[in-house]
């Protein structure tokens, strides 16, 4: 009764208001006489236009608590004089849509509405304190309910027992991997939609419908192999699919790795293995996917199909439910890239990045990569990250400059390599001979040279071409241990697939480090593929392409004849090691992704066995032909693949057709010149122009809300919680607050997305930021629950990111100087200076904003004040702005302009010096005002040009 009254009060307070107030009010405003200080017409005149201000202001306050209660939060709008409107209105709508949800649930179709059902949580919640969980929140509501009957009324489904301690979150995460699915076990009950937050009763026996199994993808199944052994039937795939829509966006296309949701399968019920009664009842676990004792949950006996429901035990938890939830997402997107193929490709990336903000215009930002490719940045960060990546690929390209070196000091040519394994300690280099000596920190050891990383990281970086451009990544002999080999001292490196031609990820890995990492900078490419995305993407022409096969054999010929008559008795390598002529004696590689015919293998290996002159062929040999091979690719009995050579065998590096696309995407955005305008700069106005505008008075600079505080514009911090900071994983939990400030409002499954983590990972850093931010005075926590399946920090969570953007809102070419400078204050640094490459690889788009933002407050703010004559001003924006921008050429020529002003000459020099030489690094040409200026301040003039 209560909640009818307050929806027949709503409904009185918006259509009452309009009715008097036309029936009542006083509209004939040309009657008052305005001069007549006893009119009284004047008085109600007002009272009718307050009337009417009043039941706007009802309307807003109402719109608002409505648009909050659907996203299942307040909305934060602060309007002067709704306080109390809101206050009301909140009351009503919550009353009302409480309601609502005991209505809405007592059709039978809810249960197959997933909408519905998550209506039934939000409403449900709307009145729960914010720290409570969906066990626990019935104890927040009114008086305790009757405690519910051992067996509750239930729909068609498997039939489960409620255990004490047993909840809905964790019912949810044991039939459907996540525990925020308990609305579907609410949805098929009718006696919990009552109040589906209270604690469930031991014995209740509750319907879950649809559960479903959890299933880790072997190398080598497919859709139709999985529905075949987990349902019976192969063309019950398209029910695989339905269910992991999220993950597999191709069906022909599954990963290794990925974990796949699988309808329980549903037995007979005198099959052998049911359960015979209630009590016998057992708890579905996920499935192991070698199989394994299963355990049943019983149907309803006037189920339609009433049987058991089997799941294997020992399966993935819900940590590892798909679409982004498993341990390693990292391998599902990436397939078997190592550490070193990550790093290069991440080096490649940020190189191509920084010269696009070195170019960057005033006002423009470039598009960064968001959404799924977006995972693949955070996927090659992860990868990088467990095995440094980028500081190994760095010491090992300062080691074979180290040995080039040492061997062009001896006048000896580069021993031949049979391999390099790259340890988590040492690399070591073994050779077809051992060496007659070893370089500086090296040990020899037989055939081998080794080194740790430790002893690399003392040894200076010496100008020398690096011994080995051609070296590539076979795979791993152990977990962590690389096995690397030198594609030149091979002549023709054939791979083969023992089963199918299944070689083309192997090949596309080795693409990948002959276009990105910086040793291979060295050598010439050409690949034969149908397929040259990547190689226009990754290669800035450096790499060539072509279709055919035979035109691949007829260039390797070519080359061979062109440098033989060179070689007179001395080896390639004498001439590759001469700085002298080093360039003309490059590396040169042909990768065939297209199979070369045997006829055509023949001529690559006679041409190449003849004169040995830098020329190497990678090739992918087919099943039939016998000849040509290095390393063939077998299938082992468990499913896994396995690259075997004699007596050696590692498991091979492999790139996905998939990832390889993504990887194209990554550089082609980052080669991408064009821009579009940033949402800082106020463009132009037709106004700005035809009218001279009155100078506005300027803005009052924003408060800092009390609360806690991200810092992201400099080193990364969380500082001013009301809790006590973590024991461990401080930074992941930085990073996660961080990621839920700049997305609000965002799913559990959107940010397992974003960050690719494990989503019992993900929960447990979640409860210690929840635990370190603490709450509010009023005992509201920061970081409240997700009862609405939306997260969201509480509005007084602030950063210096979303102050330095309230400064500058307007434009940063409008705003005026003292908020321009109050914007600079807050930058202590680059955007989040303490993070590694490619650690908050999700932030890439911010970081790359953020410094943008902040080069473009430096550029105006610098110029404003050098306008005004106050050349410290100048000097302090244009400096504070290269912190977050180091080099930019804007930022600088407003540096040379100060201290020409300022008559400083040799600091003028320095700048110029410094600017220039930054643009012949990244291999850019100055921008015409910046050359103009340099002429300008060094030599007094313009130079002179013709007419």
């Amino acid at each position: 009764m209560r909640r009818i009254l307050a929806l027949i009060a709503l409904l009185l307070l918006v259509v009452a208001p309009p009715l008097a107030l036309l029936a009542w009010g006083f509209t004939d405003l040309g009657a008052i006489h305005l001069w007549s200080a006893t009119d009284v017409r004047v008085l109600l005149a007002v009272l009718t236009l307050v009337g009417w201000l009043a039941w706007a202001a009802w309307m807003v306050a109402l719109a608002i608590e409505l648009v909050g209660a659907l996203r299942g939060r307040r909305v934060r709008v602060a309007l002067p004089g709704l306080s109390v409107p809101r206050a009301l209105a909140s009351a009503l709508v919550a009353v009302v849509l409480a309601s609502g949800a005991g209505v809405a649930h007592a059709t039978p179709r809810v249960a197959d509405d997933p909408a519905a059902a998550l209506v039934v949580g939000e409403v449900a919640a709307a009145s729960a304190p914010a720290h409570a969980t969906p066990a626990t929140v019935a104890t927040a509501a009114a008086p305790a309910a009757p405690a519910a009957p051992p067996v509750a009324e239930v729909s068609a489904g498997p039939q489960h027992t409620v255990a004490p301690g047993e909840d809905l979150w964790s019912l949810a995460e044991k039939y459907y991997g996540e525990g925020g699915q308990w609305r579907r076990i609410v949805a098929a009950n009718p006696a919990l939609q009552a109040d589906p937050m209270e604690r469930l009763t031991p014995g209740t026996v509750l319907s879950v419908p649809d559960p479903v199994t959890l299933v880790t993808v072997q190398p080598g199944d497919t859709l139709s192999a999985i529905a075949a052994q987990h349902l019976g039937d192969a063309d019950r795939w398209p029910q695989v699919h339905a269910l992991n829509t999220q993950r597999v966006t191709d069906p022909d296309l599954i990963q290794p790795g990925w974990v796949l949701k699988v309808p329980m399968t549903v037995l007979p019920a005198n099959a052998p293995g049911a359960p015979v009664g209630g009590d016998e009842q057992a708890e579905p676990a996920a499935s192991d996917p070698a199989g394994g004792p299963a355990e049943t949950v019983e149907l309803p006996a006037d189920s339609e199909s009433a049987a058991p429901v089997t799941a294997p035990a020992d399966a993935p938890t819900s940590e590892l439910l798909a679409p982004v939830t498993e341990t390693a997402p990292a391998v599902g997107l990436l397939g078997g890239m190592t550490a070193l193929s990550a790093a290069a490709v991440i080096g490649g990336v940020g190189l191509r990045r920084r010269i696009q903000e070195h170019q960057r215009p005033l006002g423009r930002r470039y598009v960064q990569p968001t959404g799924e490719l977006a995972r693949y940045e955070v996927a090659l960060a992860q990868v990088d990250e467990a095995a440094d990546g980028t500081d190994r690929m760095a010491l090992l390209g300062r080691a074979m400059r180290h040995l080039a070196q040492h061997w062009w000091r001896e006048r000896t040519p580069a021993a031949r390599l049979e391999h390099v394994r790259v340890g988590p300690d040492d690399v070591v280099f073994t050779f077809s001979e051992g060496p007659a000596a070893a370089p500086d920190a090296f040990t020899r050891v037989g055939a081998s040279l080794a080194i740790t990383w430790a002893a690399l990281g003392e040894l200076p970086d010496v100008a020398h071409a690096v011994a080995y451009p051609a070296l590539v990544t076979l795979g791993e002999s152990e977990p962590g241990h690389l096995v690397m080999v030198d594609v030149m001292a091979s002549g023709v490196l054939g791979v083969r697939d023992d089963e199918e031609a299944g070689a083309g990820e192997i090949l596309s890995a080795m693409l990948v480090e002959l276009a990105c990492a910086p040793w291979a900078e060295e050598l010439d490419l050409l690949v034969i593929t149908p397929d040259a995305r990547f190689a226009d993407a990754a290669g800035e022409g450096r790499i060539v392409h072509d279709t055919e096969a035979e035109d691949g054999v007829a260039t390797v010929e070519r080359l061979v004849r062109h440098r033989a008559p060179f070689i007179e008795g001395r080896g390639w390598d004498s001439g590759r090691l001469d700085p002298d002529l080093a360039e003309a004696w490059s590396a040169q590689v042909i990768l065939f992704e297209v199979p070369p015919t045997p006829d055509q293998l023949a001529r690559l290996e006679a041409a190449i066995a003849q004169h040995p002159c830098g020329v190497a062929v990678i090739a992918p040999v087919r099943p039939e032909v016998g000849a040509s091979v290095d390393w063939a690719l077998t299938r082992m009995p468990d499913g896994a693949r396995r690259l075997s050579a004699g007596q050696a065998e590692v498991v091979p590096q492999t790139v996905p057709a998939q990832a390889r696309e993504a990887l194209a995407d990554l550089y082609q955005l980052a080669n991408d010149t064009a821009t579009g305008p940033a949402p800082w700069w106020e463009a132009p106005r037709e106004e700005d122009v035809n009218i001279i505008a009155l100078r506005p008075a300027p803005l009052p600079l924003p408060e800092r809300a009390d609360g806690p505080r991200l810092n992201l514009l400099g080193p990364v911090e969380l500082v001013g919680c009301a809790g006590e900071q973590p024991s461990r994983a401080v930074r992941q939990c930085i990073e996660y607050c961080a990621w839920l400030h700049l997305h609000p409002g965002s799913t559990p499954a959107q940010m397992l997305a974003a960050l690719l983590v494990a989503d019992g990972t993900r929960r447990s850093n979640m409860s210690r930021l929840r635990t370190w931010l603490g709450a509010r005075p009023d005992g509201a926590l920061y970081l409240p629950d997700a009862y609405s399946g939306l997260i969201w920090l509480d509005e007084s969570v602030s950063s210096d990111w979303e102050e330095l953007t309230l400064l500058v809102t307007g434009g940063v070419n409008k705003a005026p100087l003292d908020r321009l400078v109050a914007a600079l204050e807050l930058v202590r640094g680059a955007p989040l200076a303490d993070a590694a490459p490619g650690q908050w690889g999700w932030a890439e788009e911010f970081r790359s904003d953020a410094a943008a933002l902040i080069r473009d407050v430096g550029v105006v703010a610098a110029r404003a004040a050098r306008q005004r004559g106050d050349l410290e001003t100048a000097r302090w924006a244009a400096n504070r702005a290269l912190v977050a921008a180091p080099d930019d050429e804007l930022l600088l020529g407003e540096r040379i302009r100060v201290e020409h002003a300022a008559g400083r000459t040799d600091e003028v020099q320095r700048l110029v010096t410094r600017v220039t030489r930054t643009a012949r690094v990244l291999g850019l040409d100055l921008l015409p005002e910046t050359v103009e200026l340099c002429q300008e301040v060094v030599e007094g003039r313009l130079r002179a040009r013709a007419q």
